[in-house]
């Protein structure tokens, strides 16, 4: 009796989130359109700021010929929360979150009888872990040898050697050649080979396509500084440690420093909320697949056309 209650119940409950989440969709437009009128009056805002910070930022900005210059500040997205509009937003998301894993809930218990705490999805998606650490592995230490390595060689002999440009070309080859066969098709035939799933995929192009960027910057930074000793015949040979190479291999640029601004202590609170941000993106993800996408395609195949 209990069952065939909860199976007459399930189609009012389902319309009741189907109606919560046409509402969600209907503020988050509201709140679009809001943030758009309001983009003058934050934009004249935002240039009498400026106005106040110009001659800071201009004092602080580095000459051309020696790059970007980083400074203590506040990271965008911390920035962009500190707008209200942008917090209600986002507010609203971890709303439709918590009513996704209800409704999963619920449903899942009517259905099933019991709480069903299994993520199929999931599994599928980031399926063969194992091999993508494997494939992980081999580019990081490939990027992390071969470039300092070259980098190295090169500097040390730049000075000493009778045809520098032959010997800059051949090591320039060299590295063009381990971005092209190493990370570029090396890590596509493994992806390939291997079969990876959809989000394991994406985890192993993504990280090909930052080191392969990270290298770039390493190389492009550091060669100008030994053809500048070599002009002013310097006997210091200035190649990075490799502390500081590997440092720079996980900072959150791309344009590499000898050294960066940092905070005097770990804001461990912080990372944990943003590490709570990215696992929620994720589940956020999975329950939209899971209750919106999954179902309108799992018969489609026995549907006439």
């Amino acid at each position: 009796l209990l069952t065939v209650e909860a199976e007459q119940l399930k189609p009012y409950f389902m319309k009741e989130v189907g109606t919560h989440f046409d509402e969600f969709v209907t503020n988050l437009i509201e709140k679009s359109a809001s943030l758009d009128i309001s983009g003058s009056v934050n934009t004249s805002f935002a240039v009498l700021n400026g106005g106040k910070n110009h001659h800071r930022d201009v004092i602080l900005r580095n000459p051309p010929e020696q790059g970007k210059l980083f400074i203590m500040r506040k990271s965008l997205l911390d920035e962009l929360f500190e707008v209200d509009h942008i917090r209600t937003i986002y507010h609203m998301f971890i709303a439709v979150l918590i009513l996704f894993v209800l409704s999963t809930v619920v449903v899942d218990y009517i259905d099933e009888g019991r709480l069903v705490l299994e993520f199929s999805l999931l599994s599928y998606a980031f399926g063969k872990l194992p091999h993508v650490v494997l494939i992980w592995l081999y580019m990081f230490l490939a990027t992390l040898i071969i470039p300092y390595v070259l980098l190295e060689r090169w500097a040390k002999g730049y000075t000493e050697s009778s045809r520098p440009f032959f010997r800059s070309f051949c090591y320039g080859m060299l590295f063009m050649f381990f971005q092209i066969l190493v990370l570029g098709c090396g890590s596509t035939y493994t992806v390939l080979a291997y079969t990876l799933p959809p989000a394991s995929r994406f985890i192993v192009i993504l990280e090909q396509v930052r080191f392969i960027m990270k290298a770039h910057s390493f190389i492009r930074e550091n060669v100008p500084r030994v053809l500048a000793a070599a002009k002013e015949k310097s006997r210091t040979v200035p190649v990075p440690q490799v502390s500081q190479y590997l440092y720079f291999l996980f900072a959150p640029t791309l344009i590499y420093r000898d050294n960066y601004p940092r905070n005097s202590t770990i804001r461990w609170s912080y990372v944990a909320t943003r590490f709570a941000q990215v696992f929620g993106c994720l589940f956020y993800t999975y329950y939209i697949f899971e209750r919106l996408c999954v179902p309108l395609f799992r018969n489609i195949k026995q549907e006439p056309f």
